[in-house]
């Protein structure tokens, strides 16, 4: 959470460029990824893909995190008649996995296209 808000630079007025907290100097480096962005994804990757890509098209058809398209096979799933015995558990697992089988990928692949 303190990495998303960084990266949308809530904290940018409370320190100097070069404080820890900065939008511009937040995870940049080996030991500095490591102590304030031990993720997956790369923050240059995350910030293309959520501050310029989501947050500009919230909702609509180019936003790559529309829960409602992501999902659209387990509601085909549902409107085949699957029962939600089965449905449950897979929302479940999606829910604990995203962010390495689905955001980690995109985050990278937008990143490369821009």
């Amino acid at each position: 959470m303190v990495g998303h808000h960084v990266m949308h630079g809530g904290y940018s007025h409370n320190t100097d460029k070069n404080g820890r907290f900065h939008r511009f100097n937040f995870a940049k480096g080996f030991k500095k990824r490591m102590e304030d962005w031990l993720d997956w994804m790369l923050p240059e990757a995350w910030n293309v893909e959520h501050n310029k890509l989501h947050h500009y098209q919230l909702g609509e058809d180019g936003d790559p995190d529309l829960v409602q398209r992501n999902m659209k096979d387990v509601r085909k799933l549902k409107e085949a008649g699957v029962p939600s015995l089965f449905l449950y558990p897979l929302v479940l697992f999606f829910a604990l996995t995203w962010k390495w089988f689905y955001y980690m990928p995109n985050t990278l692949k937008e990143y490369e296209k821009s």
